[in-house]
């Protein structure tokens, strides 16, 4: 299916969103570029909110997938109304960040840096006190600014409608109509635009996921407040004293186990299932203070007891956060968000997680995991953008773009392995430069380079600082234990 769009909107202003204006910008091929962010200020997920009270509203509804609806649409547009809870609030929203305090990059500048936007050299005091001096990673406000700076450096901010959420989507005479609300003082301003083509770059960190386990519902009711996502975790001053889980092998879980770890009762749970992520291993949770349980099988909402698949339990516990990801929702397109609730925590119908295999001009950039992100977003960007200009190489037939999607369901079903480029970081950048091609001479297009493995060397190593800090915190830990053991003895 050839494209040639004349219009293009862009949904959502972090990274994924930065880079894929930007692309769409230096080609150079369209009358028309409107980025929406629902936030008031560009950065995305990357943009802190501990303002906003961190909630799930209904814990039923968010695991029986009805957390994230559409909102009732004026029937006549353009329209004013009044604010409401439906409508506005960040927590039925789900427009609150996960970030915590000291929350801050794990991947390194190398391997976040767009080609013409390389991240500031600047340490934080925090991440110098915990990494060196010389700390491959970067303070989230940093992060957040370099997002901004990047639309603000060639004037693309010009194009942002901010405190704009597209609450509907919908293909009409072969145009995309959205409707958009813009949130001002006191009311909602409702109206709608018309493009050929959109770029969803709005992310999938907003939706948590929650497993669902035996009692947990009734748990909840019986216990407000005890269960609790790490998308709302803040900071560790809360679980002073505090008898905590966490419960995930991933990384949002390793970070905040050893954050609270300082204040909470030991000895922390660290609930595992299956097997932690190959990079860190068990290191993290390798601790005197942390022991490891197999994965939580059930919750007794008359005793308040939870019990572990290895056959124990535990009494008189205070939180239980779950680190265990985040699932798709794009409520505002209907016709996609069928196909989401149809299937286990992957985006439907889309190709190399980057093209609708039906309608070619719905396109995202950002809804994937595994690694080598911010880069990858900015491939997929250019290549995202050639291909709605008319000017990149053809993506293959939809049967076999829908062979590609059998084929992974097959292996992965869905969750982080389905979207994760893992292993084939190599495979995936060079089929994406190979669809998007050369710049078109005369144009400011961005020419991608071809894979250096030396990106592989330094994503090999990026988690070294880290796992160095772990085992100098477990060392500390240790000589303490001994020394009041020595002390104990005298």
């Amino acid at each position: 299916m050839a494209i040639k769009a004349r219009s293009v909107a862009v949904i959502g202003a972090g990274p994924a969103g930065a880079i894929a204006t930007d692309a769409l910008v230096k080609e150079q091929a369209f009358d028309t570029i409107r980025v929406f962010e629902r936030k008031a200020i560009p950065g995305g997920v990357w943009v802190y909110t501990p303002h906003l009270p961190a909630k799930i509203p209904s814990l039923s509804d968010l695991i029986a997938g009805n957390g994230d609806v559409p909102v009732q649409i004026p029937s006549q547009l353009p329209a004013v109304t009044p604010k409401s809870e439906a409508v506005n609030s960040h927590q039925f929203r789900f427009s609150d960040t996960p970030l915590h305090e000291n929350l801050h990059s794990n991947i390194v500048d190398p391997i976040m840096s767009y080609t013409r936007y390389p991240f500031p050299a600047t340490v934080s005091p925090d991440l110098r006190k915990k990494y060196g001096r010389d700390s491959p990673y970067r303070d989230r406000e940093l992060i957040r600014e370099w997002v901004e700076d990047v639309f603000v450096r060639n004037g693309n901010d010009k194009l942002l409608e901010l405190n704009t959420t597209v609450e509907k989507a919908e293909k009409i005479d072969d145009k995309w109509v959205l409707t958009l609300r813009k949130e001002e003082p006191g009311k909602n301003w409702w109206w709608q635009e018309s493009f050929d083509a959109l770029v969803v770059a709005s992310g999938h960190y907003n939706v948590p996921w929650l497993p669902k386990i035996p009692g947990l519902l009734e748990y909840d009711a019986r216990f407000p407040g005890r269960i609790i996502h790490s998308k709302h975790f803040r900071n560790a001053k809360g679980y002073k004293g505090k008898r905590v889980i966490v419960v995930g092998a991933s990384v949002s879980s390793s970070e905040i186990i050893h954050e609270i770890l300082p204040y909470a009762q030991h000895p922390v749970l660290g609930a595992l299932r299956g097997d932690p992520i190959p990079a860190f291993g068990l290191i993290p949770w390798t601790h005197p203070h942390i022991v490891v349980k197999k994965q939580i099988t059930q919750f007794d909402p008359e005793s308040g007891r939870i019990f572990f698949e290895d056959g124990s339990s535990v009494d008189n516990v205070d939180h239980v956060i779950f680190g265990t990801g985040y699932t798709f929702s794009l409520p505002w397109i209907p016709e996609v968000q069928k196909t989401i609730k149809g299937a286990y925590r992957r985006l439907p119908g889309v190709y190399q997680h980057t093209w609708n295999i039906d309608d070619p001009t719905l396109t995202f950039v950002g809804m994937l995991g595994g690694g080598f992100t911010f880069r990858v977003y900015e491939w997929q960007a250019v290549a995202v953008a050639r291909h709605l200009a008319g000017r990149s190489k053809p993506l293959p037939p939809a049967a076999e773009q829908k062979e590609w999607e059998t084929k992974r369901v097959a292996e992965f079903i869905g969750g982080k392995n389905y979207y994760s480029i893992a292993p084939n970081y190599r495979d995936y950048f060079e089929f994406l430069r190979n669809i998007a091609g050369d710049p078109v001479p005369g144009t400011n297009g961005i020419a991608l380079a071809p894979f250096d493995d030396e990106w592989l060397k330094v994503w090999a190593g990026m988690v070294a600082p880290k796992i160095q800090a772990w085992e100098e915190t477990r060392k500390q830990a240790e000589k303490e234990e001994e020394e009041l053991w020595i002390k104990a003895k005298l």
